[in-house]
Formats: C-alpha cells, structure tokens, sequence
C-alpha cells in the first residue's frame, strides 16, 4: 500500500511540473526564446533528476520485493531441509538401534525400550520404561544404555506392558564391579544423586580416571561399562576397605531408549 502511495505521488509531481514548463514555453517562446531557455532550463532540469529518482526508486522497490520473495522461498526451501534432516537422523537411530540388537544377540539383548517416566521419590533413582512382560521382560534382566552399552542398571518390577529400572545410583543399587587390567574387585553401591560409593580390597590399585566395569554378579553380564573413578579417599591404618567414588558412565536423566539383556 505504501509503495502504491509513493508510485502515484511522485507521478502527479512530475505530471504537474511537466505542465508547469509547457505553459512556460507557450507564453515565452514567441518573444523571448534566450530569456526561455535560461528559465526554462532549472525547471527541465528538476523534471529530469525527479524522473531519475523516481526510476531509480521504483526500481529499488521492486527489487526490495522481489527479495523478500526470494528470502520466503529460501526460508521454506531451509524449513523443509531441516525437517528431512531430522526425518533422516531419526531413521539412522532406529536402523542403529536394531543393528546393535543383531550385533548384541550374542550378549543375550531382549529389546530396546523406550524410557516414558522416572521416579525420584525420595532417594530413589529409577526409570520406567515402555516394555513389559508382555515383551518377554523380566525381573533380573540387566539394562544397559543403547549409545555406549553403560550398565544403567537392573530390572526389579514388571507389569504387563511396563517395567522399573533400579538405576547404578539408587541407594539400593549393588553391583559387584572389576578394575581391567588391574588386580581388584568390589562392590559398588548407589550414592545420590549421581555417584557410586565403591569398596574395594585394601591392596587395590586404583586411581583417579581409571575404568571401572561390571563382575559376574545378581545375573549381570560381566565386562560391561560402568563408571570413572572420580576420588580415592585416604586409606586410614587398619583399614579393611579402600573407598572410591566413580561417576557412572550413563547419564540417567538423559535417557530416552535402553537396551535390556537376558539375565545370566
């Protein structure tokens, strides 16, 4: 509306100067042809830069227009391209997913299920995820994180169509864990809201940044991913537990999917 406006302004301006020096050249031209042109010129002159610049804005409206057209097809065009790409990231997950359950199946992988609640009543530190006994779910069945096969935790209730993950945390988490390639084993135990307390033989040798993973026990698979040792605490005289504290590999409260094992 507003270029419209300025189109039919600057048009009636021209038009009328442009009458203007008709007149003049009519009254003028008969008798004083020099004396005409001198006063003539400025106003032909003004007719001319006032065209110019009309031109020259018209033209700048117009190309205004046409890239703001431009920049509407370019932004849906970047839209579209996002969404694909998302549709396309979501479709690599789901076949990575099922790859790591063909490439799991030696490990014993029962499925991977969604994670759809947790519960942090209290101290607890649990997760409650999509599948149940229905999907052949159990308690016992290990569950591990689908990203890096993290020991997140164990399987203590189950109804049909859900069940609840004891996370590592949990303050009634036990997992009996090993040192690799070091001599040492132990027991870890859940210590909210993010780290694990664990004991180990006084003679261990362990260290801040070594790696920690899960033993043979309560029906875990061994060798699975568990946590950095964050802290060692002083080994007081007489002691018969060395004490460190690890930081679990798995970021619980990130969870969307994990992968749950056959129990041993």
């Amino acid at each position: 509306m507003r270029e419209t406006i300025l189109r039919r302004l600057l048009f009636v301006g021209l038009l009328g100067l442009a009458l203007l020096a008709s007149s003049l050249t009519r009254q003028l031209a008969p008798a004083l042809p020099a004396e005409f042109s001198a006063r003539t010129a400025p106003i032909f002159g003004l007719g001319y830069r006032l065209g110019s610049n009309l031109h020259a804005a018209l033209a700048a409206l117009y190309d205004r227009r046409d890239l703001r057209a431009e920049n509407r097809a370019m932004r849906q065009e970047i839209a579209t391209l996002r969404l694909e790409n998302a549709q396309l990231r979501e479709e690599n997950r789901r076949l990575s997913a099922a790859l790591q359950v063909r490439e799991q199946k030696a490990l014993g992988a029962k499925a991977i299920a969604p994670v759809i609640d947790e519960d942090l009543s209290g101290l607890y530190r649990r997760l409650i995820i999509g599948l149940g006994e229905k999907d052949g779910l159990k308690v016992g069945d290990p569950v591990v994180a689908t990203g890096s096969a993290g020991l997140v935790g164990v399987i203590v209730s189950v109804t049909p169509k859900e069940a609840v993950v004891r996370t590592l945390v949990d303050p009634e988490s036990r997992v009996a864990i090993l040192l690799p390639g070091k001599r040492g084993r132990g027991i870890a135990f859940g210590q909210p809201p993010r780290l694990l307390r664990v004991e180990l033989s006084p003679d261990a040798e362990v260290k801040v940044g070594d790696r920690v993973e899960s033993g043979a026990f309560q029906g875990l698979y061994p060798r699975l991913p568990v946590g950095e040792v964050v802290e060692v605490l002083p080994l007081k005289p007489g002691a018969l537990k060395r004490v460190v504290m690890v930081r679990p590999l798995v970021q619980f409260s990130l969870l969307e999917e994990v992968m749950v094992l056959r129990s041993l």
